[in-house]
This record gives structure tokens, C-alpha cells and sequence, in this order.
């Protein structure tokens, strides 16, 4: 029985053909709900490269992406959504429609008598003040009723501006070493050093950074962290036995 492990896949991304990585997606969605060995996927997330849920509203495009998500769960096979900085917006639209579960980082389950630490990346191990109040606008409830009171129009406007505004920056070369994956340098690193110290974890998976890299843990395990599907990406595949990084540019099936 198969696991995967998918992140930042940046549906509706500018930049890039978005058909075309929709279709990539897609594609793998379909042959794993075809796929007898598949026992679950686990969405890392940033799979949208925006996502805001209102309450009577949803978001345009997607629909094929959303259908194949739909398949996947409808075919019994479970799926767990950990929201990352882009798609942190995730209320029951993911559960009562779609049949996913989401979770929260660090999430730990145990697979096949593996342990897995499992999340985004993005909110883990960074102490600096900056980054943190941004992220607690993000998480605090009465902003997002604020944002929600916001025409979507004007909402999805100001949101894809800022996704955009994001990758500019992760993709500017002067600028490019602060989200570089840069191993025992990394604060991400030291958070699994420390957490492995209390909680036994054979492997930590991640997405965030867009370059893929791995590392092993001093405290034990290995950890790895996947690449930007805009980017070519790829996935991660544990079979039971070891885990396999495969490109998310490879055909499905193959």
C-alpha cells in the first residue's frame, strides 16, 4: 500500500501555463484513485496559490482539480489537507464537500510502523517578530471575518496580488538565499532536531522552500522538502518499506 505526500502545487499561479499544471495534477489525482495500492495522500499545503472560502461562494477555476479531489475521496481513499501560507483559509469547504480531513502542523501519524511528522514548513521553527505578526493576522479569526465582509471580486483581487507579490520575491536572485532549503542552517531543521528529541519521527515531510533538498536529522529520521510544481515539483511516495521522491514532470503511470 501506497502514501503520497503532495505540496506546493500553486493552482491558478501566475506566470505559467496554469491549464497545463492543472492538468498535471489532475492527471495524478485520477491514476491514484484508479490505483488499488493507494492507501492515502496527504496535501502539504499552498496546492491553491490562493484560497479564500466564503460561505456561499466559491472560488472560480479549479473545477477540474476540485472534481479529481472529489473522485479520489468518493473512491474511499483518504485524504488529509494541511493548509500552508497560501490556502491557510481552509474552513469546511474542504470536509463537506470534498471529504478531506484537515489537519494542522505538526501533524504526526504513524504509517506502516513509520512515524511521520508532516506539515507546510512555513510556521515552524521561525522566532523572528516580523513574520510571526504577519502570521497572526493570517490565523486571527476577527480579521478574516473583516476580509470576508469584502467583495470577492475585490477579495481574490488583492489575494493573487499578494501571491504574486510573494513568488516575485522568492524568485528574485538578490534575494533568493533567505528561501533557499539551507539544511542545518535552516530554522525548519533545528524545529525537527528539537521535536525529535521528545516524539520518535522516522521521516519529516515539508514543502514551503520551492527547492528540494533533504537532510538527516540529528535527533533522528531524515527530513525532506519538496519542490514548487510551477518549478517542475515533485512528490513523495512511501510504499511501506522506504520513501521515494519522484518528479511531478513524469507522466502518471509511468
Amino acid at each position: 500500500m501506497k502514501y503520497y505526500f503532495i505540496s506546493d502545487v500553486h493552482l491558478g499561479v501566475s506566470g505559467c501555463d496554469r491549464r497545463a499544471l492543472e492538468s498535471r495534477f489532475t492527471a495524478l489525482l485520477d491514476s491514484l484513485a484508479s490505483d488499488r495500492e493507494t492507501a492515502g495522500v496527504f496535501l502539504l499545503g499552498d496546492i491553491f496559490d490562493f484560497w479564500y472560502e466564503y460561505r456561499y461562494v466559491i472560488p472560480r477555476g479549479h473545477t477540474r482539480a476540485l472534481g479529481a479531489l472529489a473522485r479520489l475521496t468518493d473512491s474511499g481513499i483518504p485524504v488529509w489537507f494541511c493548509p500552508g501560507n497560501h490556502d491557510v483559509w481552509a474552513y469546511s469547504y474542504f470536509e463537506s464537500e470534498l471529504g478531506i480531513k484537515v489537519v494542522r502542523e505538526p501533524y504526526v501519524t504513524e504509517l506502516a510502523g513509520r512515524r511521520f511528522c508532516l506539515g507546510h514548513g512555513d510556521g515552524l521553527g521561525r522566532a523572528d517578530r516580523g513574520f510571526r505578526f504577519i502570521r497572526w493576522m493570517f490565523h486571527n479569526r476577527f480579521l478574516q471575518i473583516l476580509f470576508s465582509s469584502l467583495h470577492p471580486r475585490w477579495a481574490f483581487g488583492l489575494g493573487y496580488a499578494w501571491a504574486s507579490h510573494s513568488r516575485k520575491i522568492k524568485s528574485d536572485p538578490e534575494r533568493s538565499s533567505r528561501y533557499y532549503f539551507r539544511g542545518k542552517d535552516e530554522p525548519l531543521y533545528r524545529f525537527a532536531d528539537s521535536f525529535g528529541r521528545d516524539c520518535r519521527i522516522d521521516y519529516y515531510i515539508f514543502g514551503h522552500y520551492h527547492t528540494p533538498g533533504s537532510v538527516d536529522i540529528p535527533s533522528g529520521g531524515r527530513m525532506y522538502v519538496l519542490g514548487c510544481w510551477a518549478d517542475g515539483g515533485e512528490y513523495a511516495v512511501f510504499d511501506g518499506e522506504r520513501l521515494e521522491i519522484i518528479s511531478a514532470l513524469r507522466p502518471s503511470g509511468t
